[in-house]
C-alpha cells in the first residue's frame, strides 16, 4: 500500500494488491485509512487539540471496526493476528511515508480516493462525520486536509447514499461532471454513471439544490423537497433532434414494500440497493443492463438491437445473474447465452 501511494510499486505489485484487497475486502478500509495518512500537507500541519482529536477518531473508528470484524463469521485464509499485524507496519510505514512527503503544488485538486469495484459495495466515514456508501464501479473523490478547514466538497462518478453530517456555515458540494449538488444536512442518493442516458438524484430528507446546464439557457437551479427525484440526461447520451426538449424532469419517489411511509421497513427504490435489492422502475433493456454489469461483474451483449428497447419492472434480492434472465425471459422472450470463459452474456 505504502509503494502504490509513494509511486514506488511495480506493475506486479500493483496487481498483486489489487488481488489481495479482493481476496481481504476487510483490508479495504486500511488502505482508505493509508490513503488518509498520505494527504496530510506537513506544511498545514495539526494544532495539539486537532492531532489528538484525530487520533481519538481514528481509534475509536479503528475499534468499531475490528468490533464488526469480530461480530461477523467469515473464512479467512489468513489469520487474524497477522491481518492486523499487517495493517500496523503499513500505517506505520506510512506514518514515516507521512513525514517526509513532499508538498507537491500541482497534486489534483481530491488527493483522497475510494473506489469499488463490479459486483461490490462500500462505506466510508469523511473527515467532517459525513457517512458516504459508495455502489459498485463507483469512484469517490476528497481532500481530507481541506475537509478538516471547512471545504466540503467531494467528486462522484458513480452511485452513492449520502448521510451529509449537518453544519450550515460550510455547505456540503457535491460534483459529478457537469451537476453540482449543494446541501447543508440531508439524506440523499446519487445516481451519475457516465455510460447511462441521466443523472439521477433522489432526496429522502432535508433539501437539496441542483445546479446543471440547460439546453440552450445557462445554468438550471432546482431545489428539491423530500421524496423527489430529479432525472438529468446526459449530454453524451441525447440525440441532437432532442436537444431543444427539457432535459431534466422531477419525479415523487414512493415505498416499495408493504410498510407505511413513517414505517422503519418502508423502502425506497432508489436506494434499495444499499439493502441488497436491486429494483428497476419502467427501464429499457439497454438501460438495465448497465446495471446488471455493474451489479453482477459480467458483461452483455446485444445481438438483436430489438431488445434493448424492451422495457422491465421488478425487484430482486440476492438473486443469481441466470435467476434475474430467466424471469426477463418469461416477460420477454428472448434467448441468452452465457460464456462463462469470457465472462460475457449473449441477448437475441
Amino acid at each position: 500500500m505504502a509503494r502504490k501511494i509513494s509511486g514506488e510499486a511495480t506493475m506486479e505489485e500493483l496487481k498483486e494488491l489489487e488481488m489481495l484487497l479482493m481476496q481481504f475486502p476487510e483490508l479495504q478500509y486500511a488502505f482508505t485509512i493509508v490513503e488518509d495518512i498520505q494527504a496530510v500537507n506537513p506544511a498545514n500541519g495539526f494544532t495539539p487539540e486537532e492531532e489528538s482529536r484525530l487520533a481519538s477518531e481514528g481509534l475509536d473508528r479503528m475499534n468499531l471496526f475490528l468490533q464488526q470484524s469480530q461480530d461477523t463469521a467469515v473464512v479467512r485464509k489468513m489469520a487474524p493476528w497477522k491481518v492486523m499485524a499487517a495493517v500496523a507496519a503499513m500505517v506505520a510505514v506510512l506514518l514515516s511515508v507521512w513525514a517526509l512527503w513532499p508538498a507537491s503544488p500541482d497534486r489534483q485538486a481530491f488527493r483522497n480516493e475510494v473506489v469499488t469495484k463490479t459486483g461490490s459495495k462500500t462505506s466510508v466515514v469523511l473527515p467532517d462525520g459525513t457517512t458516504v456508501v459508495l455502489n459498485a464501479c463507483s469512484r469517490l473523490q476528497y481532500d481530507a486536509t481541506r475537509f478538516l478547514n471547512g471545504d466540503r466538497e467531494v467528486g462522484l462518478t458513480g452511485e452513492a447514499y449520502f448521510d451529509v453530517k449537518h453544519d450550515p456555515a460550510h455547505p456540503f458540494i457535491i460534483r459529478t461532471g457537469p451537476v453540482n449538488i449543494r446541501v447543508l444536512g440531508t439524506v440523499f442518493n446519487v445516481k451519475a454513471y457516465t455510460e447511462d442516458a441521466t443523472v439521477e438524484t433522489t432526496l429522502l430528507s432535508g433539501k437539496v439544490e441542483v445546479s446543471f446546464p440547460e439546453n440552450g439557457s445557462g445554468q438550471k437551479v432546482v431545489q428539491l423537497q423530500p421524496d423527489q427525484k430529479l432525472v438529468i440526461a446526459n449530454h453524451k447520451h441525447q440525440p441532437a433532434q432532442d436537444s431543444k426538449k427539457a432535459n431534466f424532469s422531477i419525479t415523487p419517489v414512493k415505498n416499495t414494500n408493504a410498510g407505511t411511509a413513517d414505517s422503519p421497513d418502508a423502502e425506497k427504490p432508489t436506494t434499495a440497493w444499499i439493502n441488497d435489492r436491486f429494483d428497476f422502475d419502467n427501464v429499457t433493456f439497454e438501460q438495465l443492463s448497465h446495471d446488471l454489469e455493474r451489479w453482477y461483474n459480467v458483461t452483455l451483449r446485444f445481438k438483436n438491437d430489438r431488445y434493448k428497447h424492451e422495457v422491465f419492472t421488478g425487484a430482486f434480492r440476492k438473486q443469481g445473474i441466470e435467476d434475474v434472465l430467466q424471469a426477463l425471459q418469461l416477460m420477454s422472450g428472448f434467448h441468452y447465452e452465457v460464456n462463462t470463459k469470457e465472462n460475457v452474456i449473449y441477448i437475441w
